[in-house]
């Protein structure tokens, strides 16, 4: 599916009221552009109080780990899709033109899946040329037998884990709808039919971090560490996908109830999203933002109906904590979107402004 597109046709209508939407007071849910426009006013807190032009060759986010800077770059493309604002594609074409400090492969995947949509955006063959190249450099070197498939976390080939291989599969169905190579419709559905049958995905739809191998058996199988926003979030990406590339709704339908499922599980009792543990350190300042963006995603896929009204109702239920918790965006966005930490960070602003971008679907 070439995404790109589709955010474009959804900016020239993003005036237009959300058919079907529930009326709620207008200072509590808004319109597509209310929303919008707020999700713009925290991308300015975004750029103003943590964009530094001396780090690197061209800029980069001050305390943003190397990962997350293609995350930030992801939310900032969606946004201009949506809007039609191209005031940070400077930032854009910063970061995803900086690769260092990419360490573990769901690093690079990271780096590859925003390249392809990089390369929608500005129609620069060197990302997409990038994005296939590391692509085949990481399936090549990193998938194997062990655990019956799957891709290794880490080049030392010391762990299996659900996000990994969830950056696979949509990185697989990105490369795909960019290049039309069946090759890479091959990887997509491989990589499902493996991770689906891991055992890293309960009953209930949402999807723990990995597996622990039996060094005598070999065998594999979930390690029952918590179950993260992100991991939840970039899997509803690639169903999503896998239906548009396959034609069968299963995939789609997988995706909405493990939506579904997150946003009534993972949540404080006012209904926001909060991780599953306390200390999630400063990768974790990004989950929460990387579920928002994929919420966004398969929201963006689906017809009006009973399930789109529940995902858009808890994306601007969240969002409404969002703004006011900020001061409604007069300061920056805590990690917790209770407002009980005091946590601040690029990380942590992309994540509510990515929430903030969804509640206008």
């Amino acid at each position: 599916m070439r995404w790109w597109a589709a955010l474009a046709l959804g900016a020239a209508l993003s005036l237009v009221p959300l058919a079907g939407a529930a009326q709620t007071p207008k200072e509590a849910s808004g319109t597509a552009a209310v929303w919008h426009a707020r999700a713009g006013q925290a991308l300015s807190t975004l750029d103003a109080r943590w964009w530094r032009e001396d780090l690197g060759t061209e800029g980069d986010w001050e305390r943003a780990g190397g990962w997350q800077r293609f995350v930030l770059a992801e939310v900032l493309m969606a946004y201009r899709a949506r809007t039609g604002d191209t005031r940070w594609d400077t930032r854009i074409h910063a970061a995803l033109r900086n690769h260092s400090r990419l360490a573990l492969n769901d690093d690079a995947l990271w780096a590859v899946i925003a390249s392809v949509d990089g390369w929608q955006m500005e129609s620069d063959p060197a990302l997409l040329d990038y994005a296939a190249r590391t692509f085949a450099s990481l399936v090549r070197t990193y998938w194997d037998d062990t655990c019956g498939g799957g891709m290794w976390w880490n080049p030392r080939r010391t762990y299996k884990n659900a996000i990994t291989n969830e950056l696979l599969l949509t990185a697989a169905t990105r490369l795909y709808g960019a290049t039309g190579q069946e090759e890479y419709r091959a990887w997509a559905l491989r990589t499902w039919g493996w991770l689906g049958a891991s055992g890293m995905i309960g009953e209930d739809g949402l999807v723990n971090d990995g597996l622990v191998i039996d060094a005598r058996t070999g065998i594999c199988r979930n390690n029952g560490q918590p179950r993260w926003t992100y991991n939840q979030g970039v899997l509803l990406s690639g169903l999503s996908d896998l239906t548009e590339i396959t034609g069968a709704p299963i995939y789609r339908a997988r995706a909405v109830a493990t939506a579904r499922s997150a946003l009534a599980t993972l949540t404080h009792p006012n209904g926001t999203l909060r991780e599953p543990v306390e200390q999630i350190g400063a990768d974790g300042l990004a989950f929460k933002g990387i579920f928002a963006f994929h919420l966004a995603y398969l929201m963006d896929a689906l017809p009006e109906g009973s399930d789109k009204e529940a995902l858009r109702e808890a994306a601007r239920r969240n969002a409404q904590a969002i703004w006011r918790t900020s001061s409604q965006g007069e300061g920056p966005i805590d990690s917790d979107w209770t407002g009980a930490k005091g946590q601040y960070g690029a990380a942590a602003q992309m994540s509510g402004a990515a929430m903030l971008l969804a509640a206008g679907r």
